[in-house]
């Protein structure tokens, strides 16, 4: 039976009660850290998964290698689907985010500092809910296995992309910043989970990785360019990752707010995601 009525249903119900979607950090308990996810389905068993594995690196996770780590065992590949779903920013922290130059707006810090005990709950609720419905379930974001890998071909990578699941999930297109380009834009966040159901599977149609990109789309972009304060990303060589991760660390030495406890925040600037065309929507 198709469940996939069923499970959006599930996954909007679970994202209305999550206790941590706030900004209780910075005193504002009632407002949001994220909107509704956008939803899209992949076939573990799409050719990309295989090209993904060809070209970052054996160590890449297949969609049941990841699903076999938590059961000893996994179905044929035509058993399985893949939900990738998107997190954007709220309208607050994107327009806060705006005027931000050297170092991100509050808002953001703790958006990210805080997304991965907010996926721990997410993604908790949504396993449990699914086993109760009889379906068995793996989200990337609980396997203790995850974690970061050198790429013979593309330098700093890991084990799972969400945003390279995000594009085969029919979800958008990549941008000139690495940043993922969605219906709601650039400025989101991404998880994935690979389930053992019948579930209709997102079309991308004959999309390019590129194509939501207003530089690679014409050449007439370009802001995120302009938007990075260390020249981490250029027209020409695309976006630099090892520049962006070397100022990150300078930048928390020189900028972190003094009201914002570092404890175990993960930090990213998000500079590049925000007074950029895509910031809201795919231009």
């Amino acid at each position: 039976m198709n469940k996939t009525g069923e499970i959006k249903r599930l996954i909007f119900d679970i994202y209305q009660g999550l206790e941590l979607n706030n900004f209780a950090t910075l005193g504002k308990a009632d407002a949001k850290m994220y909107d509704e996810p956008l939803i899209g389905i992949a076939a573990a068993s799409d050719s990309y998964f295989e090209f993904l594995k060809e070209h970052i690196g054996s160590f890449y996770w297949s969609p049941a290698e990841a699903f076999a780590l938590k059961y000893g065992d996994a179905p044929g590949s035509d058993k399985l689907c893949v939900i990738c779903m998107a997190f954007p920013q709220t309208e607050e922290t994107k327009n806060m985010q705006n005027s931000a130059r050297l170092f991100p707006s509050d808002n953001w810090v703790v958006s990210r500092g805080e997304w991965e005990p907010m996926m721990r709950e997410f993604s908790g609720k949504l396993e449990s809910r699914l086993e109760a419905m009889g379906i068995r379930s793996a989200s990337i974001d609980l396997r203790p296995e995850f974690h970061r890998e050198d790429s013979e071909n593309l330098g700093i990578a890991s084990l799972w992309s969400h945003r390279h699941t995000a594009f085969a999930a029919g979800l958008g297109t990549f941008g000139l910043s690495d940043g993922f380009i969605t219906e709601k834009g650039i400025a989101v966040r991404f998880t994935s989970i690979i389930v053992e159901a019948d579930m209709d599977i997102t079309d991308r149609g004959d999309r390019g990785p590129y194509d939501w990109c207003l530089y690679y789309n014409s050449g007439k972009c370009g802001a995120c360019v302009a938007r990075c304060p260390v020249d981490a990303i250029s027209r020409e060589h695309g976006h630099d990752k090892q520049i962006c991760l070397d100022y990150e660390d300078e930048a928390i030495a020189k900028y972190w707010p003094p009201h914002i406890e570092r404890g175990d925040y993960i930090f990213g600037c998000g500079l590049c995601q925000a007074k950029v065309p895509c910031r809201d929507k795919r231009p």
